[in-house]
């Protein structure tokens, strides 16, 4: 474990005061040191005397700041409102002006974070739906010295509806865990903390004390503010010994509810690691603690090196994600060619498609996708669009000095039959179908950036709902989730250069499955026999996730 990470995890000293979006000890002596703060200025308003002075102080950047809570009234009134909570230079810069060193947001492991939780405490291991199964550690719902439930947010980026989350996915998932996973557990739950989903059984899945524990950005902060609205919650301080000492609200505090819970709430922002110590929140007659996320692989590239900070600001931020998407489910077509014709979105990723095949895209990330007779040739384009004056700059979502095939890793989608959703952890999922009478043409590839993980599955909504009326129809006789097939599969990364791509997989995938031969499906079988022909169930050839 770090030095930096004992230290902010340091006990919570009485009358000191914590950043409100990091939970870091403030201090305003050193701007070197961790934690430092600028004092506010705040407007003398006690000693206002004309209608020139409140007229001047009605058009002062706080009153600017803060005429959207509430009214105007009194002068007093005016005063309890300025009080905003204090944030570190650190926060305010990434928060305000979207300005932030990347060393200053230290990483942590899963051993990091979990030392700091005592044994036997109720953990809600919180995972985003929508880029299930990214950021899922298995091992926390086998741990025996934890009480670990499933917590699945930003449900509405998925489900159409609240009623998917609210019953559908907990008996999907129970089946999932049983039939995929080998875990037998009842204790999961799907929200969504943006729209007030299912709220009410997170809060039921926590005991007296419970801890939020998950990958960095992955909704806990947000997740914490809906249930302090839904539960009238507030910050909690401690002494060295453990003991509470932050009162409860008073009649007073409650007057102006929201100027209250601005002073409450949980810093939420879409730069990862922004949360660097343990922060305490009284929820109805519960105790919640939001812990910083931790990163699965510490080492791993930084997105601010590969994504422009615009395109990255609207992928990371939850409320830009456009919720009709999901009803309306619009899509592009795309035509597969010898040329290698392919589709892009801001060089994120180039989708070259099989060829002689006809596809649609849907696409839930937000920007604006754009087609290239091949992947070179969008790799120079988007290498040539240095400025924003280049007439296709709004498609370029990389840095340009990227822009290079061997910057780019092949990944190669396994075969499969109707839709699939590739998913890009930390940035979203898409949909894609191959049209028409169903004819294997060829594998589909992915050319990413090196650094970004990709998956493949199911589409995900589907199989809930299809699992679920398949389950309540048969009296439970069927599960609600495949035990038969895999239903998730990592992507092959091949050589640019290979050619015979099917042969090259098989071979991948004995070496991927030597340490699991359970899990092994046709190896035997001739796998152009497999893809040739239209299953009544999906075969998923070569479809493996190592869990």
């Amino acid at each position: 474990m770090t030095l930096g990470f004992r230290r902010w995890f340091s006990t919570t000293l009485t009358k000191l005061i914590n950043c409100n979006s990091c939970g870091i000890k403030l201090q305003n002596e050193n701007p070197n040191i961790t934690g430092y703060y600028i004092k506010p200025k705040k407007p003398v308003v006690n000693k206002l005397r004309s209608l020139e002075d409140v007229k001047y102080l009605l058009f002062s950047q706080e009153v600017q700041h803060v005429k959207e809570q509430q009214d105007v009234g009194s002068l007093e009134e005016l005063k309890e409102t300025m009080e905003s909570p204090l944030t570190c230079k650190r926060c305010n810069d990434a928060l305000h002006k979207n300005q932030y060193d990347l060393k200053e947001f230290e990483r942590y492991t899963v051993t990091d974070v979990l030392d700091k939780i005592p044994r036997g405490s109720n953990i809600l291991h919180i995972v985003p739906l929508p880029e299930f199964p990214f950021h899922f550690e298995k091992s926390l719902l086998e741990a025996s010295h934890f009480n670990t439930s499933l917590l699945l947010t930003k449900g509405d980026q998925l489900a159409k509806d609240k009623n998917t989350l609210q019953r559908r996915a907990l008996i999907f998932f129970r089946d999932f865990l049983k039939h995929q996973l080998n875990i037998i557990s009842n204790k999961t739950v799907a929200v969504s903390a943006m729209k007030r989903w299912n709220i009410q059984s997170a809060y039921a899945a926590m005991n007296v004390n419970s801890y939020l524990v998950g990958d960095a950005n992955v909704g806990k902060s947000t997740l914490v503010n809906a249930l302090m609205q839904r539960y009238l919650g507030y910050k909690i301080d401690t002494d060295r010994k453990g003991k509470i000492v932050t009162p409860e609200p008073s009649v007073k505090d409650l007057k102006n509810i929201k100027h209250f819970f601005k002073k409450q709430f949980a810093g939420v922002s879409h730069i990862p690691n922004m949360t660097r110590n343990l922060q305490g929140y009284r929820v109805g007659d519960k105790f919640v603690h939001d812990l910083p996320g931790f990163t699965t692989n510490i080492n791993g590239v930084y997105y601010e090196d590969i994504i422009q900070k615009d395109w990255l600001e609207r992928t990371r931020k939850t409320e830009k994600f456009d919720t009709k998407k999901l009803k309306k489910q619009r899509y592009v077509s795309v035509k597969g060619n010898e040329r290698g014709n392919c589709y892009t979105l801001g060089g994120i990723f180039f989708w070259k498609p099989a060829a002689h095949t006809i596809n649609q895209i849907i696409n839930y990330i937000p920007g604006e996708g754009r087609e290239f007779g091949n992947i070179e040739r969008g790799l120079e384009v988007f290498s040539a669009c240095q400025n924003a004056h280049h007439p296709l700059a709004k498609f370029c979502g990389v840095h340009p000095r990227i822009c290079q095939k061997e910057n780019y890793i092949r990944h190669v989608i396994p075969p499969f039959q109707g839709s699939i959703e590739v998913v890009f952890k930390d940035i979203g999922y898409i949909v894609i179908k191959t049209t028409g009478k169903y004819q294997f043409r060829g594998l589909h590839e992915f050319w990413v950036p090196r650094g970004i993980d990709v998956l493949v599955r199911e589409p995900l909504e589907s199989l809930i709902s299809e699992g679920f009326w398949q389950h309540t129809e048969s009296k439970g006789r069927v599960p609600a989730c495949p035990k038969d097939r895999p239903i998730v599969s990592f992507t092959y990364t091949m050589d640019p250069e290979e050619s015979d791509l099917l042969g090259r997989m098989k071979e991948m995938y004995l070496e991927r499955t030597s340490d699991d031969i359970s899990s092994r499906r046709f190896l035997h079988a001739d796998p152009l026999e497999v893809v040739n022909k239209l299953h009544e169930e999906r075969p998923n050839l070569y479809w493996y996730y190592r869990w």
